[in-house]
């Protein structure tokens, strides 16, 4: 499987817009790596997208994205699904068959609420929502995981003897199971630099306790904020601080092969 990170930005963008810190000018003169757009995962092998930002048709072109067939939600967070009609974009007009977009009977719930013209972008033929938690795409099968906030989803991906776990947001939550131990991949989000709170994914109280329970072979951090006054060089040097551990920050366009 070849993983694109479209985008490896949070819900704060790098640069952040009007923004004259010494981050966001640098993005702007220096571009990717240092620029980050809204968190979106791809996976080429029949062309799979996870969560739609804002920046999403910007992205799709950056990276000559040909094609998108199916579409998978973490949660209903504007940051990851306000770039929705992306569907549009890609549809109107056109004879082509409709997106698949994978969501399960708690997502519906919350889209109805908070997303409500994604349905009628399904009722105009831009795409097909089917309710399932695991879904199979060819060889590929994606397995919706609830977490313990109960309104937000990781996904478990497998292909043959490779597995993957991709918890874009919230991964504070992410239950501890069997299943999802000893992954060829944990993709997650980064978490809090600086004082941590209480009930919020931190970097080092949660994330690198959560690798060393889940063991995977390699960690990519994505969701990548503003707010940690962090730039590429910094985040290579934290990769550094933990050789250990073998983890790694998304940038914008990196692929990974598992």
């Amino acid at each position: 499987m070849r993983f694109k990170f479209l985008g490896s930005g949070g819900y704060l963008r790098i640069p952040r817009a009007c923004c004259s810190c010494k981050i966001c000018k640098e993005a702007r003169e220096k571009g990717s790596p240092y620029e980050r757009l809204g968190q979106s995962l791809f996976i080429e092998d029949n062309n799979i997208l996870f969560d739609t930002p804002e920046d999403i048709n910007l992205e799709l072109n950056n990276h000559k994205i040909a094609k998108v067939e199916h579409l998978f939600y973490s949660h209903w967070h504007p940051d990851h699904t306000a770039g929705f009609r992306i569907l549009e974009t890609l549809k109107a007009g056109r004879k082509s068959k409709p997106v698949n977009v994978y969501l399960n009977t708690n997502l519906k719930k919350d889209f109805e609420n908070k997303v409500p013209a994604i349905f009628f972008f399904e009722k105009l033929g831009y795409c097909k929502i089917t309710l399932k938690d695991k879904v199979k795409i060819g060889d590929i099968e994606i397995e919706l995981i609830k977490l313990n906030n109960d309104f937000a989803y990781a996904f478990l991906i497998t292909q043959k003897n490779k597995k993957v776990v991709f918890c874009p947001c919230h991964s504070i939550d992410l239950p501890v199971i069997d299943k999802l131990k000893n992954p060829d991949l944990l993709i997650i989000n980064i978490g809090y630099f600086g004082k941590e709170k209480k009930n919020i994914t931190g970097f080092e109280k949660d994330n690198l306790s959560l690798i060393k329970k889940l063991n995977p072979k390699e960690t990519i951090f994505t969701h990548i904020e503003e707010t940690w006054n962090k730039n590429y060089d910094d985040y290579c040097k934290v990769e550094k601080q933990h050789q250990s551990l073998n983890i790694k920050f998304a940038f914008d366009g990196m692929n990974v092969d598992v």
